[in-house]
């Protein structure tokens, strides 16, 4: 081959390959806090969420603490609505969030974890989760610092139910889980995988997960233990 031939070769090559880079499907977004969005309607126009729903990660709000929380919108005019006034629409979604969430995982307060937490406790919502705090003073330490706490929930999750954890397979991939694998927190739950893309996809889609890891249980003949 001539190099005349040899460089117009390569040069298609590169046209090729850009044009991939182009047109490839963007990757799933898992970097927000918490939860992924409970709801299934559009926290804008109400309307039910389908499989062209807007998922969207807050950032650059005015009200920082809405940063890194996961949204989903029936359309991208609900979007920018939402974006435009978040506080004329998050009362509710955090209302609905309350009402939708499972029994709080955790029987102390995050704060001062020596005081119980019970149904009349003081709740906070952060990155779609529900917190439970044992008073006023509680959540306005919570709100000074939220991601610490985040983090403390998390932890604490991990602490009480992994002595208990009776699913030994990854509810993605279907590995052994390991002393290595990677755990996930969410909807109150534990969920241990055997690598982190599947602690992502697990966060992504948490309901089927916990499904999931509940069949597994089943199948060994146990009951799983979130308590």
């Amino acid at each position: 081959m001539s190099i005349t031939r040899s460089l117009l070769a390569s040069c298609a090559l590169l046209a090729s390959m850009a044009g991939l880079a182009f047109t490839a499907a963007p990757a799933a977004d898992e970097s927000f806090g918490g939860d992924a969005f409970p709801l299934e309607t559009c926290p804008v126009s109400g309307e039910k969420l389908g499989k062209d729903a807007v998922t969207v990660v807050l950032s650059g709000m005015t009200d920082k603490k809405l940063d890194g929380t996961q949204m989903k919108f029936c359309c991208a005019k609900c979007e920018a609505a939402f974006k435009a006034d978040p506080a004329k629409f998050m009362p509710k979604v955090e209302e609905q969030i309350v009402a939708a969430s499972a029994p709080y995982a955790l029987g102390t307060c995050l704060v001062m974890t020596d005081e119980g937490v019970d149904a009349d406790s003081k709740t906070v919502v952060y990155h779609n989760r529900v917190y439970k705090l044992c008073c006023k003073k509680c959540v306005s330490r919570f709100n000074a610092d939220p991601s610490k706490y985040e983090k403390s929930y998390e932890a604490a999750i991990v602490a009480k139910q992994k002595p208990g954890y009776k699913a030994t397979k990854c509810p993605i991939s279907g590995a052994d889980i390991k002393a290595d694998s990677t755990d996930v927190v969410v909807g109150g739950r534990l969920v241990r995988t055997c690598c982190p893309k599947c602690a992502a996809k697990v966060k992504a889609d948490p309901k089927s997960s916990i499904a999931k890891v509940d069949a597994l249980v089943a199948a060994g003949g146990g009951k799983s233990d979130a308590n």
